[in-house]
């Protein structure tokens, strides 16, 4: 069965599961209707806890208004604030304060004076209330009856609702100044409503509750107070929708695991064993897998097995190609650092038997020259082959604790005696690291000599070995003020037999990158600015990583 069918019965599938989805937008959309009606309760429920507070200032405003004009109390004060003896009375008066209070059904309740005395409250703690704060209170208007811990007074120790009056008389006037703390309220107010009322600005909201805030001002200030109202009932409504939509969606599940079950038998073998194979190709470990499968998925299985064939063959002839080239390059490079001292070589020869055929008296004084000639170009070829050797054939690295920075004081004291006028210094320090200790030496010797012979050949006084450590990295750098590298010289620093010395056999800096690499470090060229020359030298502390991990040494 091909492909496109069973796209066909998946996209039945998709339908059943719609219809599900169907069942699924039912649900919400009854929860946002009922949660729509909840909101409107607790909407209302905040609105009429808004109507019993302003109802009960009032109430409090009249009561309190009442015990002023009427009340024993506040009269019996003001005689004796008229008969002059209201110090030898406070005791007394101070006595009767909590008694009123209770009267008064109130929270908190002083018994002032016009001159900012407290004769006494009910808690105690209010008798600490400053004549300023009795000013502010006594003249504040009758309506503004909300006092929070915000307010200047020090009465306002909750957030309460504030009723106050005075009574004048000859000798001053006498007030009283009384709160009911909103919180015990609002309780009191919820309890009623069957809901959740406090005051603040809504904290973080509760999915399990419907919320709604409102304020209350008194033309002074205002105060926000938020109705909450558990969700359960709302969710009890939803559970027979739920169960019908569960039951709906459960069915079509199952009929599509049915159908995917059937399917997915049919395709995800030969696919699984496909994507096996094909995690190999990288490797060159793939294998056919042969014809797998109808339809498209058959057509997928040939043409993978005819890209492994493919790949194989492409492998063989890269492989064979790149090595006739590689033995190529080798050969021509071999060939033309061989070619040049053969020259001379060849010179010397023709023109020793020139003289000897004629029997020029010049032949013996040319002998030696040319002779030693002969011999110099020998020895060259000789170092070009030697190298040529170590390069093919360097040896893993070693590697044991060695003290980088004793290691760069060897090398600069060995080419110090060579340097001339030349001054070779040393900055930094480095942690002790894992390194094959004979090759380091290798590639920080061939560093500084490279240095101190571009010194020598354009200019410059001084090479600076420097080392610092970069996280778990030591950082070489071997940096020279002499006349630098040419810019066409770059791209080849690190090749081998690139080398613009009339001396060298190009092989130095190819050798050092090596032995970095081998040791899970990197050797680069920085160009440090106009003039001069830096080599960078980077190497891991813990060491090169094992030998399974490095790349194989170089057929060359």
């Amino acid at each position: 069965m091909r492909l496109t069918p069973r796209f066909v019965i998946a996209l039945g599938l998709l339908v059943t599961v719609t219809t599900a989805g169907l069942g699924v937008a039912l649900r919400e959309e009854q929860r946002t209707r009922e949660t729509a009606r909840f909101d409107d309760e607790v909407n209302s429920a905040c609105g009429r806890a808004v109507l019993e507070v302003k109802r009960q200032s009032d109430a409090d405003r009249k009561l309190l208004g009442g015990a002023c004009q009427f009340g024993e109390l506040v009269d019996r004060t003001l005689v004796s604030m008229e008969a002059g003896d209201l110090d030898a009375r406070r005791l007394s008066f101070a006595e009767l304060v909590p008694e009123e209070k209770r009267a008064l059904d109130l929270d908190e309740l002083m018994l002032v004076t016009s001159r900012g005395d407290v004769l006494g409250a009910d808690p105690r703690e209010l008798l600490g209330v400053t004549k300023k704060d009795i000013d502010r209170e006594l003249q504040s208007k009758p309506d503004h009856f909300l006092s929070d811990s915000r307010d200047a007074s020090a009465f306002a120790r909750h957030t309460s609702l504030v009723a106050r009056c005075k009574k004048d008389g000859p000798a001053g006037s006498v007030g009283l100044v009384g709160a009911r703390r909103l919180d015990a309220l609002l309780t009191r107010i919820g309890g009623v409503l069957a809901v959740g009322v406090h005051e603040g600005e809504p904290a973080a909201k509760d999915a399990s509750l419907a919320h709604a805030s409102c304020s209350i001002d008194d033309g002074n200030g205002h105060i926000v107070i938020v109705v909450t109202k558990d969700k359960a009932p709302l969710e009890q409504a939803l559970i027979a929708i739920d169960q019908t939509v569960l039951m709906s969606v459960g069915v079509s599940v199952g009929f599509a695991l049915l159908i995917a079950i059937l399917l997915a038998r049919g395709l995800s073998r030969p696919i699984s064993e496909l994507a096996r194979e094909a995690s190999k190709v990288a490797t060159g470990d793939a294998k056919p897998i042969g014809e797998r499968g109808s339809g498209e998925i058959g057509e997928l299985a040939r043409a993978f097995d005819r890209m492994i064939s493919d790949l194989a063959a492409t492998r063989r002839r890269l492989a064979a190609t790149t090595r006739v080239a590689a033995w190529r390059e080798v050969a021509r490079r071999v060939a033309h650092e061989i070619k040049n001292p053969l020259a001379p070589i060849r010179a010397a020869v023709e023109t020793l038997r020139r003289l000897r055929a004629r029997d020029d008296p010049a032949f013996d004084e040319y002998f030696d020259e040319a002779t030693r000639t002969v011999l110099e170009e020998v020895h060259r070829i000789t170092n070009i082959v030697s190298e040529f050797t170590r390069f093919a054939r360097l040896p893993p690295p070693k590697p044991r604790q060695i003290d980088l920075a004793e290691l760069v004081r060897g090398v600069i004291s060995l080419q110090q005696a060579g340097a001339g006028d030349v001054k070779v210094t040393q900055e930094g320090s480095s942690p002790v690291v894992q390194a094959d200790r004979d090759q380091i030496v290798q590639v920080v010797t061939n560093l500084v000599q490279n240095a101190l012979d571009a010194i020598k050949s354009g200019g410059g006084s001084r090479v600076t070995v420097s080392l610092a450590r970069e996280d778990e990295r030591v950082r070489l750098s071997v940096r020279d003020d002499g006349p630098g590298v040419s810019p066409e010289m770059v791209p080849r620093l690190f090749e081998p037999y690139a080398t613009n010395k009339a001396q060298g056999t190009g092989l130095g800096l190819a050798i050092a990158q090596r032995i970095a690499i081998e040791h899970g470090g990197e050797l680069a060229f920085v160009a440090p600015g106009a003039r001069g020359a830096e080599f960078r030298l980077v190497l891991p502390i813990e060491g090169p990583p094992p030998v399974s991990e490095m790349s194989p040494p170089s057929s060359a």
